[in-house]
């Protein structure tokens, strides 16, 4: 995978994230921003969440309309971020996500996502996410 691309695909992950945690977080709520962030993602999207959960596009986007605001303050921060395969027009990264809510709870993630390039963007196809065993780590 060329350099740009894999900045791309970085780039892709980073502003997903940031859409996450102001539609979690303080907002913006609307119907336009709603859009937006899903439009990041592939209409074949698969992912497993921390619980177990199994989620496709639609139970994606329900479970970010129900869950709007629920999370006030809420940052995420990205670390040991890796690309595990690239292949032209796809890649395979992995990252361990810290979330932090503004009273300062938060919990922490390993993330491995395959992201699929769709003309000149990037989009989410699967995640896989496992809790942090021990919060905060050691």
């Amino acid at each position: 995978m060329m350099r740009n691309d894999e900045l791309a695909v970085w780039a892709q992950v980073r502003g997903t994230l940031a859409q996450i945690a102001g539609w979690l977080g303080d907002g913006p709520h609307g119907g336009e921003a709603l859009a937006e962030l899903m439009a990041g993602f592939d209409a074949g999207f698969a992912m497993v969440a921390p619980s177990g959960a199994r989620l496709d596009w639609q139970g994606l986007r329900a479970f970010f309309q129900s869950a709007a605001g629920s999370r006030p303050g809420l940052e995420i921060a990205l670390e040991r971020m890796t690309l595990l395969m690239g292949d032209g027009d796809a890649a395979t990264v992995a990252y361990y996500e810290t979330q932090t809510l503004g009273d300062g709870s938060g919990n922490g993630r390993h993330a491995t996502a395959v992201l699929f390039r769709d003309g000149a963007n990037w989009r989410w196809r699967h995640l896989q996410e496992t809790g942090e065993a021990v919060w905060p780590p050691r």
